[in-house]
């Protein structure tokens, strides 16, 4: 199973579209989660088919800001149990294991609303008894050491999202290619990077996922990069040839009408 996260920062640029489509095409997730997607609910239905996902819920935005998103894969692989403006909660049905409890988390930006959002988690803890993961974007560092440049966060804000995952017995997976999810995009002395996208999975089930792998997906059009879990990353594959080695190019072919044709309509259409 592969989960995708993403801080879009606004679904409704042509640039975002094109870069979630690309992120689509290299990791082949089974579920994504956006948030920060800035558009009504009832956009979504292009951008779904645009991603070739048969499931989707959408929450709107409030205003200019927020809303969040989950599509899957398979129309039958996702039960949704609950929403709000700061998650989505499903039950995910996996093809040979028991099912999976998964939140899409986003963290108020609000430092002052941020206990807000931790009490949700909380009331979703409690009725949660199968295996659980977390993921998305938490507007929140477990320990100063996840930030560079800039001013130190507050302790008593840091203390809160280690005493929540403390609280609900998770584990921070820590990402196999660096530390840093979120930049200002800004230059020299003026940058600062910070940890503020993260996958947690509760403590009893981390051994259950042995092959589990984590990575960051470094994107242009957001100031956040993509999280992306995968269940089976690190298991070997028996005699596993990638698809993509197979592809064979003939210069003639760029010669003939009907094969541009073919290629650039196949190219248009996501395929």
């Amino acid at each position: 199973m592969k989960i995708l996260c993403w801080n879009c920062r606004g679904i409704g640029n042509p640039a975002t579209v094109r870069d979630l489509k690309q992120l689509l095409v290299a990791n082949d997730p089974d579920i994504i989660f956006l948030c920060e997607t800035k558009i009504s609910a009832n956009r979504f239905s292009s951008v779904r088919k645009k991603c070739n996902m048969e499931g989707c819920l959408a929450v709107n935005a409030e205003g200019k800001s927020g809303g969040l998103v989950l599509m899957w894969k398979d129309s039958s692989m996702v039960e949704i149990q609950s929403y709000s403006s700061n998650h989505i909660y499903a039950m995910v049905h996996n093809e040979d294991d028991e099912p999976v409890r998964y939140t899409g988390f986003y963290g108020n930006a609000d430092p002052n609303k941020r206990q807000c959002s931790w009490n949700m988690l909380r009331r979703v803890g409690r009725s949660v008894k199968e295996k659980w993961i977390i993921g998305g974007d938490f507007n929140a560092i477990l320990d100063n050491a996840k930030k560079e440049g800039g001013r130190r966060k507050p302790i008593a804000l840091v203390e809160d999202f280690r005493e929540i995952v403390h609280e609900l017995s998770m584990v921070d997976l820590k990402t196999d290619n660096g530390w840093f999810t979120w930049v200002n995009k800004r230059e020299g002395l003026a940058m600062v990077k910070e940890r503020l996208d993260h996958f947690l999975i509760s403590a009893q089930d981390v051994n259950s996922f042995p092959f589990m792998e984590t990575k960051v997906l470094r994107q242009s059009s957001s100031d956040h990069d993509a999280i992306l879990l995968d269940t089976e990353g690190r298991k070997l594959r028996d005699k596993f040839r990638d698809p993509r080695l197979c592809f064979k190019y003939d210069v003639c072919w760029a010669k003939n009408e009907e094969a541009k044709n073919i290629i650039k309509e196949a190219w248009q259409s996501g395929t």
